[in-house]
């Protein structure tokens, strides 16, 4: 089920167990991905496609917001790719801004929400399915050596119908991360730790070798702070 917005297409993802996370291998002492379990989450809408340049560079018109870095490189700064060296905070005052014109409370996506979005409820390691396969993600594998357009790889599409949930660019999460998550939180619409010094990025990026970045289940970090040119973000909402 699609959602319309005014310039944000949204996808229904509704209420229901998924399974999230790795069953453990054993391989390393600490693993951010274990234990795999089983969680509940309210539905939720989140972002067809992830935010680009053309979108960011409205809100930066009407608010004078310091555009993204890399703004002006051809590799990543054309209109319909999307936006990339923004931090966690610029993603926020984005989100502050468009709620603002909409009335409506957007926000981040937890990373549990991304994830169901990601890989649905049969627990699949790409958003197409269990195999990897390099002509369905804009990762190093693909070659392109630059962002693409949101939306550009319809073979990858995830379960609900999210685009470039494996690579193009990573997206910003609202949870801080923690390598024993997992572990601790709660199995009911988890939002991870309550403090720390990153924050969770997922998806995979052009940069990236997605055979393993771009699993639903790869967990990453970045400090708030940094903008980054292979991290940008998607909305979601509650419903």
């Amino acid at each position: 089920m699609h959602i319309k917005t005014l310039n944000y297409p949204l996808i229904h993802i509704p209420a229901g167990e998924f399974t999230m996370g790795t069953i453990p291998t054993g391989l390393r002492k600490t693993d951010p991905e274990e234990p795999q379990r089983s969680v509940l989450l309210d539905a939720y809408a989140i972002g067809t496609y992830q935010i680009t340049n053309a979108q960011y560079a409205q809100f930066v018109e009407a608010t004078g917001h310091p555009h993204p870095l890399f703004w002006t490189e051809e590799h990543l700064g054309a209109p319909d790719c999307p936006v990339v060296g923004v931090s966690w905070f610029d993603a926020m005052h984005f989100l502050e801004w468009i709620g603002t014109c909409e009335n409506v409370a957007y926000r981040l996506p937890s990373e549990a929400e991304w994830e169901k979005a990601a890989r649905g409820t049969d627990a699949r390691e790409y958003p197409w399915g269990d195999v990897w396969d390099a002509s369905k993600a804009n990762t190093s594998e693909a070659g392109n050596r630059r962002l693409v357009a949101v939306g550009s790889y319809p073979s990858g599409v995830s379960p609900y119908g999210c685009y470039d949930m494996a690579g193009n660019a990573y997206d910003w999460c609202s949870d801080w991360f923690h390598m024993e998550a997992y572990k601790y939180s709660s199995a009911e619409n988890p939002l991870g730790a309550s403090e720390g010094r990153r924050k969770v990025i997922r998806g995979g990026s052009w940069i990236a070798r997605g055979e393993f970045a771009a699993r639903c289940t790869n967990r990453a970090a970045y400090e708030p702070t940094q903008a980054i040119h292979s991290v940008g973000f998607r909305i979601a909402v509650d419903l």
